[in-house]
C-alpha cells in the first residue's frame, strides 16, 4: 500500500509538472501575442491619423493654386489694360501735337496772308523806282528782301505763273491774249498779281493773263449762178 501511494504521489506530481510547463508555455504564447495585436492597432491608428491630417492640407494647396490662378488671370487682364492705356494716351499725345501745330500754321497762314497786300506794295514801289536807284529806292529793296526771307522761312513760296502753262489750281485767268504762235498757246504771258503757297497749300492764286488761238477769219461765200434741180431755172445768190 505503501508503494501505490508513492506511484500516486508521483503521477501527481508530474501531471502537475506537465500542467506547469503547458501553463508556462501559454503564457508566453499570449505575451508574445498581446504585443503583436497592439502594435497592428497602433498602425492603423497613425494610417488613418495621416490620412486626415493629409485632406486638410490637399485642400489648401487647391486653394492656394486656385488663388495663385486666379491672381495670375488678373495680372495679365491689368497688364492688358495696362498696354491699351498707354496705346490710347500715345495716340491722344499724338494728336494733341498735330492739333497744336495746325492751329499754329492756320495761325500762321492768317498772319502771312494779311502781309501779302504789303508785300505787294514794297514790290510795287520798287519796280516804280526804275533803274536809277535813290537812297528811298535803296531802303525799299532792303526792306522787302528782308521780308520775303522772313516769310520764305515760314514756308512761304510764290507760286511760278510767268510762261508757265495754265494751271486753274494755282492760276486766275483775268485776261486773255490772241496769238498765232501755236507754242504760246495756254501759257502765262502776263502776270498781274503774284500767287504764294504755304507749306504746299495754296494760300493766293496768281492772277494772270493767259494766251488763246486767235480766232479764225470767217471764209466768204463766192455768188454765182446755182441750177435748181427739177426745173432746170438758175438763180443767184
Amino acid at each position: 500500500m505503501p508503494r501505490m501511494e508513492i506511484k500516486e504521489e508521483n503521477g501527481k506530481a508530474m501531471e502537475e509538472t506537465v500542467f506547469e510547463e503547458q501553463a508556462k508555455g501559454d503564457g508566453h504564447g499570449t505575451e508574445e501575442q498581446v504585443p503583436g495585436s497592439l502594435d497592428d492597432t497602433a498602425g492603423g491608428q497613425e494610417t488613418t491619423a495621416d490620412a486626415g491630417e493629409e485632406d486638410p492640407v490637399r485642400e489648401e494647396l487647391n486653394r492656394l493654386q486656385e488663388e495663385l490662378e486666379a491672381k495670375e488671370t488678373m495680372v495679365t487682364e491689368l497688364q492688358q489694360r495696362l498696354l491699351r492705356l498707354q496705346a490710347d494716351f500715345d495716340n491722344y499725345r499724338k494728336r494733341s501735337r498735330r492739333e497744336v501745330e495746325d492751329l499754329t500754321r492756320r495761325a500762321n497762314a492768317r498772319l502771312i496772308e494779311a502781309l501779302l497786300p504789303v508785300l505787294d506794295n514794297l514790290e510795287r514801289a520798287l519796280a516804280a523806282s526804275g533803274a536809277e536807284k535813290g537812297a528811298l529806292a535803296t531802303g525799299v529793296e532792303m526792306t522787302l528782301r528782308q521780308l520775303q526771307e522772313i516769310l520764305t522761312r515760314e514756308g512761304l513760296t510764290p507760286v511760278a505763273a510767268l510762261g508757265q502753262p495754265f494751271n486753274p489750281e494755282v492760276h486766275e485767268a483775268v485776261a486773255r491774249e490772241e496769238t498765232d504762235v501755236a507754242d504760246k498757246i495756254n501759257l502765262v504771258v502776263e502776270e498781274f498779281r503774284r500767287g504764294y503757297t504755304l507749306h504746299g497749300r495754296l494760300l493766293r492764286p496768281a492772277m494772270v493773263k493767259v494766251a488763246v488761238a486767235a480766232a479764225e477769219t470767217a471764209p466768204t461765200v463766192e455768188t454765182g449762178e446755182q441750177e435748181v434741180e427739177g426745173n432746170g431755172q438758175s438763180n443767184r445768190n
